[in-house]
């Protein structure tokens, strides 16, 4: 079968581009061809908080793109939409998480619908996690296009019915998040101790990661509050390791950090981590906290569970539906920092970190790409007569 992606790709960075790339290998590796019709543009700078919108992402995952379609550009709506027209594909997937992209999606997919292409979404968030002018309407437009979708949890599910409440549930598919392997074909993974050693990390202290785009819904100033009951708990012997760019003001959470009774044993990495590197901070890590104030679901939990290190987060959105309490990390209330440490405090105090591995190496195995190309392909064939 061939297929089209609608979606960002290299030189764009982060983790919807890599996660297209891991796709597409997916999909080839089953025998489907797919035409990548990326982005020209993806957000104007004044819009953009983070440092850069271009970074190394996944040199291995090299796929043909054509570079066309900019999010507030019509023009580019209507070309997009006649170069996946005569790439000659069945079916488009499009990644959706923001109302702002809405409007270039629903312009491309309304003329592939009117030529026969079926439509598939593949949801991350229908209801963004900041608030978004007229975010619903957009959201309900674009979406109204599409033939087929991928709830990623159980809460995206739950968010599409109530933005487009008239959807065939038989055209929804529930699976989850598929792992992410950010080590490149041939190369052997790093022991512990080599992954700290090539990032400076002390090889004998306890190590607490927190990994992504730092987002005030993120909750990384409740891990930052959590620093002060954890210094006082272990000392100098734990490292709490906040890695990621900053979205918006910085100085908020270095005032955060110089406040906190445990700034001394709180690193902050801040800016672009290029995928190649990725690998060494979970390997590194001990422990992997995400201490959210609201998602719906997570990639980094996928990215956790690829390098089996069990995860400490909230009991928000979908986060719950795979994060098993008790058995692959806790799950402790938003915004309670002292909740946060404490979890922290018993995982390893109670020597938990073999017994949660052995079950998050179990828990992974649901997590498949193979389950996601098989619901994708489903979907793009459209009904069976």
């Amino acid at each position: 079968m061939k297929l089209a992606f609608l979606g960002p790709a290299p030189p764009f960075r982060g983790g919807i581009v890599t996660y297209y790339g891991l796709l597409a290998r997916a999909l080839e590796q089953a025998g489907h061809q797919v035409y990548w019709a990326s982005f020209a543009a993806q957000y104007p700078g004044f819009l953009f908080p983070g440092t850069t919108q271009e970074g190394e992402t996944a040199p291995w995952l090299d796929h043909p793109n054509t570079p066309r379609f900019v999010p507030w550009s019509p023009w580019s709506w209507w070309r997009a939409a006649r170069d996946i027209e005569a790439a000659g594909v069945e079916a488009v997937v499009i990644k959706y998480w923001l109302p702002f992209f809405a409007p270039g999606f629903w312009g491309v997919t309304r003329r592939l619908r009117a030529k026969g292409v079926r439509v598939v979404y593949l949801l991350d968030n229908v209801i963004p996690h900041e608030k978004y002018p007229l975010g619903q309407f957009l959201t309900r437009k674009a979406l109204g296009t599409g033939h087929g979708f991928i709830a990623q949890s159980g809460q995206v599910r739950a968010d599409l019915f109530s933005v487009l409440p008239d959807t065939d549930p038989q055209a929804v598919r529930d699976v989850p998040h598929p792992v992410y392997d950010f080590g490149a074909p041939g190369r052997p993974r790093k022991t512990r101790q080599e992954a700290r050693r090539d990032l400076g990390l002390d090889p004998d202290r306890r190590v607490v990661l927190f990994f992504g785009f730092i987002k005030p819904y993120k909750g990384v100033v409740h891990l930052i509050d959590a620093a002060g009951p954890l210094r006082a708990e272990f000392g100098d012997e734990l490292q709490v390791l906040i890695v990621g760019d900053i979205y918006g003001g910085r100085q908020p959470y270095l005032d955060r950090i110089a406040a906190s009774a445990g700034k001394d044993i709180v690193t902050l990495v801040e800016g672009f981590v290029p995928d190649e590197t990725v690998e060494d901070y979970f390997v590194a890590a001990d422990l992997v906290v995400l201490p959210y104030v609201s998602a719906t679901q997570s990639g980094i939990v996928q990215i956790a569970y690829h390098y089996d290190r069990p995860v400490v987060t909230t009991r928000v959105g979908g986060l719950p539906e795979v994060v098993r309490e008790g058995e692959t990390g806790f799950l402790v209330p938003p915004e309670d920092s002292g909740a946060l440490a404490d979890a922290i405090t018993r995982f390893f105090r109670e020597d938990k970190a073999d017994e949660f591995a052995a079950a998050v190496a179990r828990e992974k195995k649901k997590y498949s790409w193979e389950s996601m190309v098989e619901a994708i392909v489903e979907l793009a064939q459209g009904p069976k007569r």
